[in-house]
């Protein structure tokens, strides 16, 4: 696997690569997430001779900030330019996203303009939530106070991992040390207020952006035991996407890249290997 900082679309970011056949699978995070997440699938698809790129999103991880106002179109922009960069040998890349980044997926697929072979998105958020999310949002005022941390950073680091790894993992747990990695990336309070304190807002963008139908071939991944986003969600994206097939992980919760990466990267490899009979 490759490191490296390449600018994507006006952001500096970082990507994690791994090089082989077919096209480039493109791995995108979660809200309050990153790169790093991937790196077992990453792992898995590498040793099955495929192409991937996990990168991190402006605003997370060690990507540049985005700017302020509606992050949607911004967080669009920057996929766009990645799905240009990965194009490879003339074949559009399958765009992957956990979460939010399972909603940048959808978004691309739903864009007549875009050029990807296909999209999977990993229990993707604003198909049904849970009720705490749905309280973070109705009471969007109270935001700036319920993160504000009022522990040291240190802890306040322990404590994002623990619920990182709560809301993650199901049955099975997260592998060790993504949880802390995850947490890792709040060194300041400032950092703390610049990602927590955009959730309302964009859960708000989520909401009220248009359900119209993904054109492009789509595998729906979710998680049996996912904590966040319903898996009850999963019929309500298939009505936009008809065709679609729909695997529920039985042992996962919302981030199955970090408890099964396995079964992740197999699901991945096959739904490739269906776009290339396509395209025969």
């Amino acid at each position: 696997m490759v490191e490296h900082r390449p600018v994507v679309a006006g952001w500096r970011t970082r990507a994690l690569e791994v090089s082989g056949a077919g096209p480039v699978f493109i791995l995108l995070h979660g809200f309050g997430d990153h790169a790093g997440t991937w790196s077992a699938v990453l792992g898995e698809l590498a040793r099955a001779g495929c192409s991937a790129v996990a990168l991190d999103l402006p605003g997370y991880g060690e990507a540049e900030p985005a700017a302020p106002g509606p992050a949607l179109p911004q967080l669009d922009r920057f996929l766009a330019g990645a799905v240009e960069r990965w194009t490879v040998d003339g074949q559009p890349p399958v765009v992957v996203g956990n979460s939010l980044g399972g909603v940048l997926a959808i978004r691309s697929g739903q864009d007549p303009n875009s050029a990807v072979s296909g999209v999977v998105p990993v229990s993707p958020a604003g198909f049904g939530h849970v009720w705490f999310i749905d309280a973070l949002e109705k009471y969007s005022w109270l935001n700036p106070l319920m993160f504000v941390p009022i522990v040291p950073m240190p802890t306040f680091r322990r404590l994002v991992a623990l619920g990182f790894g709560w809301a993650a993992r199901g049955p099975v747990r997260v592998l060790p040390g993504v949880a802390a990695t995850a947490a890792a990336q709040f060194r300041s309070r400032a950092d703390v207020m610049r990602v927590f304190g955009s959730a309302p807002a964009l859960l708000a963008e989520i909401r009220s952006a248009p359900r119209s139908p993904v054109t492009v071939p789509c595998l729906i991944i979710w998680g049996r035991h996912d904590r966040l986003t319903l898996v009850s969600g999963a019929a309500v994206l298939q009505a936009l996407v008809p065709k679609a097939a729909l695997v529920v992980l039985e042992d996962s919760g919302h981030c199955a890249q970090v408890t099964r990466p396995d079964l992740v990267a197999t699901h991945l490899v096959q739904f490739s290997a269906g776009l290339a009979r396509m395209v025969r």
